[in-house]
Order: C-alpha cells, then structure tokens, then sequence
C-alpha cells in the first residue's frame, strides 16, 4: 500500500505548508497595491517611478520563472523552494529600510527572483502529490491564496500605512517569511526527479535576456520620452527583446536533447491555450488594480484603510469562488466554468465602468465589484487544472514555471499597457476639460489654472494642488474647479481605459474554444538524460520517505 493511501492527510497538510509561503510572496504584492499613493506622496515620485516599483517585482518574477522551473526539476522543488523564500525574505527587509524610488525598485526585483524561484514549485507538488480525480480541488484550494491574500492584502497594508508607514508592508514579511520557511523545511518531502536533466544554457540566455529586454521597453514605452535618445532606446529594447524571444523559439524546436521548455508540452493540446488565456486573465487583473486604487483614494478621497475596507469584501469572493470552483472543475466541466469566469469578469468589469462617478459614495460600487471578483475566481483553477492536467509529474515544474511565466508576462502587458493608455486618456481629459473650465475664472487666471491641471504632480494622476500667488479671495474657487477638473477627467479616462481589457477577456473566450472538453491523459516525456537512483532512498521506484508519485 502506498504512503498517500496510509496517511491521506499528508499531502493536505504539505499543501497547507507550501501555500503559506505562496500567500506571503502574493500578500505583499496586493499591500505594495494599496500603498502606492502614500509612497508617491513620500518619495516625491512620479506614476512613472511608482509603477516601476509594483513592475519591477512582477518583471524579475516574470523573467525567471522558467528558469525556475527548470531548477525545480534538476534540483528538486523543495530546494527552490526554500531558496525562493529565503531570497524574498531577506529582499523584504532590506526593501522596508531604503530610502528612495530608485533603491525600493531595485529591491523589489530582488523579491521578484524570490517569488519566480517559489512560485513553480507550489503548483508542480500539487501535481505529486495528489492523483488527477483530486488535482482538481488541490488547484482550488491553491488558486483560493490568490482570494484570500486579495482580502488581507489591501486591509493589512492600509492598516500598516495608516499606523506605521509604508515601510512596515515589507518589514511584516521578516518574521512571517522566517516562521514560513522553518515549517516548510520541517514538513514538505524533499521530492526530487529521478532523471538528471542536463542544462540547457542557450535557452536559458535567451529566455531570460529575451523578457528583460522586451518588458523593460514595454513599461518604458509608457513613460513620456525625455528625447530623441530615449525614444530610440525604447524601441531598440522593444526590437531586441521581440528578435531574442524569436531566436529562443526557434533554439527550442531545434533542441532535441534538453530544451528549457520540454518538448512534451508543445504535444499537449490544451496547454498552450490555457497558458496563453492565463496571460489574458492576468493582463485584466493587473492592468485594472493600481486605477481602481487610485480612483477609491484620490477620486473619491478615502484614506488607504477605508478603500482596503471596500475591496475586502468583493476580494474575499475570489477566494471563496476560487475553492468552490476549484472542486466543481474535475473532469469536462473545467472548461464551461472557465468560459463562464471569463464573461463574468468581463461584465464585471463594464458594470463597473458604468457605475463609477466622481463623487459617489464607494461602497455603492461594491456590487460591480462582487461580479468581477467573481469571475476572477472563477478562472483560476480551471485554467491551471487544464493546463496541467495532462502533463506528466516529471516535467511538472518546468510547464508550471510556462505556465506562471506567460500569467507574470500578461500582467507586465497589463500593467504597461493599461498605464500607457490610462496616462494618455487622462492627459487629453485633463487639458480639454480644463480649457472648458478656464473661463469661469478671471482672464488672468486662465492660464495659470489651464497649466496648473495639466501638469498636476504625479504625472498628472493626483489633485492638483493651488498655486502660490493666486489672489486668496479667488484661491477657494480655483482649488475647487481644479479638484472638479481632475476628478472628472479621470473616471472618463478610466472608463475608456476600462475597454481594453474587457476586449483582452473576450477575445480568452474565443481561445478557449480550442480546449478539450474532458481531462487530458498525462503523457510520459522521453527519458533523455541520466538516471540516477540514491541507495537506500527508493523502494520499488518510490522514495521511501515522500509521499509523491514518481513516473
């Protein structure tokens, strides 16, 4: 009889184990969210810097994380594992103590390797740890960390912000990260493949030199050139990027000994689509967080505490679909429910481009909110059960550092792309509307009030504020006018904006139509390489003391 059916307790409680570190590298993601505002108010920086210092994370993450994957499968899982949290762990401290833009963002990709070396390794224990009737509820509990750090994410970092600073978002992941990875050493089994992958280097340049290049002048682009040079080097990365990533696809079609992307994954029917709905779906989500955020403190005028109040409850829906979906989605019906997630977030996100106002009480776009939440997480495990399904658990790690690296490279898109056109729109919003409203000011106000809002600190997406000089019988109305200027300009802006990802999203829809519609068979990848078997460790081609299954 095998472990698993002796002790079925186990996997659950590895699974709790691995899940509490994921939560932490996810976690400090939504609180880094929630503080953006005070950081650009304490930094004196920029939209342009604020965002490096959430993209610069989720672009380190997106760039090694089929690296990652990789060294799961050599090393094995549990190594990375540690190492990931150990390297997070230590960047969070280090980022609590810096001191400008500049530092913080290149601390933060520290934390991003952390995460890109954790990440792939939760989801491909999943994979041995529990047979394919049970994967299912496993991914829906692991796709309920994403809910549930949604919910204390925003609440604890606006708790932390209001009472000690946006340092302490960092400084709180010390202690968790330190208990999290002592527990993780003591109970997750050191699984490790029992063929030694060779190296792939070539790929592994490519790969990481590729997404450096092409994200680096993807968030870039965003940003207004500062000139002719930087406008020029923006493209040259775009240009450089795109050709390395080409040159890596071609070397891994043409790697017929180790390729850093198996080749068992390009004969699996539903993964490529799954992975690249998986982009989609993270394009939405990270594209849409930072103005939804903006909008409920700037707009609205709510301290960060009182719109993590207000995000809590549509954020705990993403946790609570996410399980329950999760255990609905073995077998055929992963691939309906997923449609269904992708239209829900879609509505959700129009609802919510409908009801938004400028002067609205918060709470009364708490419904929107609820659909798109919703449909969130309605996509999570469905997505990840169908593209891992069918992969066998000796490439596991790798295809879930494909799987995450395409989510990750979605979100710097995202976020990049949604930004651009957000700053855009609200450039436009703001100059028209305050020449409109220039004339009911004194003629010689005018141009100071147009020029005023149309250069409003933080590159335009916080309350301009009055400038000295202004007669102070005529400030009151000036601030006033202003604050109205840019509070419109930007839900107009942010509806507008609003239509890209929802597009993204429907377009998913249309994707999903090339999955299967039952659960694939787990292919066996050929066995190149060395095998490799420790005495003492294995009996009858299991590890005597790991609860895993082993191909």
């Amino acid at each position: 009889m095998s472990r698993r059916r002796r002790d079925p307790g186990r996997p659950w409680l590895v699974l709790a184990v691995l899940c509490s570190g994921f939560f932490l590298i996810i976690l400090d993601t939504t609180m880094v969210n929630a503080a953006i505002p005070a950081m650009l108010r304490d930094l004196g920086a920029g939209l342009g810097q604020a965002l490096w210092v959430v993209n610069s994370y989720i672009l380190a993450c997106a760039v090694f994380l089929i690296t990652a994957g990789r060294l799961g499968d050599r090393f094995g899982p549990k190594r990375m594992y540690l190492t990931g949290l150990l390297i997070f762990t230590v960047a969070s401290g280090l980022c609590g103590l810096s001191g400008s833009a500049d530092e913080l963002t290149a601390l933060r990709a520290v934390q991003g390797l952390g995460a890109a070396l954790l990440t792939p390794q939760t989801s491909a224990f999943i994979a041995v740890l529990f047979p394919p009737e049970r994967r299912g509820t496993a991914f829906g509990v692991w796709s309920g960390v994403i809910g549930l750090s949604a919910v204390a994410g925003p609440l604890a970092g606006g708790a932390l912000v209001a009472v000690a600073g946006w340092e302490w978002i960092f400084l709180v992941n010390v202690p968790v990260g330190l208990v999290a990875l002592v527990l993780a050493a003591v109970v997750v089994p050191d699984h490790r493949p029992l063929i030694r992958h060779r190296w792939d280097l070539p790929g592994t340049l490519l790969a990481t030199c590729g997404l450096a290049t092409l994200s680096y002048g993807l968030l870039e682009y965003r940003r207004p050139a500062t000139g002719d040079l930087a406008g020029s080097a923006t493209l040259l990365s775009l240009g450089a990027g795109t050709a390395l990533l080409l040159a890596f696809v071609i070397q891994q079609r043409t790697n017929h000994d180790e390729p850093l992307v198996p080749h068992v994954l390009y004969g699996q029917r539903d993964f490529v689509p799954a992975a690249a709905i998986g982009a989609g779906v993270y394009f939405a989500v990270t594209g849409t967080a930072l103005p939804l955020l903006l909008y409920l403190q700037d707009v609205l005028g709510n301290t960060p505490l009182a719109a993590a109040q207000v995000t809590a409850p549509s954020a705990f829906t993403v946790g609570l679909v996410a399980v329950v979906v999760g255990r609905l989605s073995n077998g055929p019906r992963a691939r309906p429910l997923l449609v269904t997630g992708l239209l829900v977030y879609a509505a959700g996100l129009a609802l919510t481009a409908a009801c938004a106002r400028p002067g609205m009480n918060a709470w009364r776009l708490l419904p929107a909110m609820l659909v798109t939440d919703a449909g969130i997480g309605c996509t999570l495990a469905p997505a990840a059960k169908i593209a891992l399904g069918g992969i066998a658990p000796a490439v596991t790690a790798s295809a879930s550092g494909v799987l995450n690296t395409a989510r990750q490279v979605g979100g710097v898109l995202g976020s990049a792309v949604v930004g651009a056109l957000l700053r855009a729109r609200l450039a436009t919003e703001l100059r028209s509307r305050a020449r409109a409203a220039a004339p009911e000011l004194p003629p010689p106000l005018r141009t100071l009030f147009t020029d005023t809002v149309t250069h409003a600190p933080g590159d335009g997406i916080t309350p301009p504020s009055t400038p000295t000089g202004v007669d102070p019988a005529q400030a009151d109305h000036f601030h006033t006018l202003a604050d109205a200027v840019f509070r419109h300009a930007f839900v107009h802006a942010w509806r507008t904006t609003l239509v890209l990802p929802i597009g993204v999203l429907l377009l998913c829809c249309l994707l999903s139509r090339r999955l299967s519609a039952g659960d694939a068979t787990p292919s066996t990848p050929p066995r190149r390489g060395r095998h490799v078997r420790r005495p003492g460790r294995h009996a009858a081609g299991r590890p005597v003391n790991c609860p895993c299954s082993h191909p």
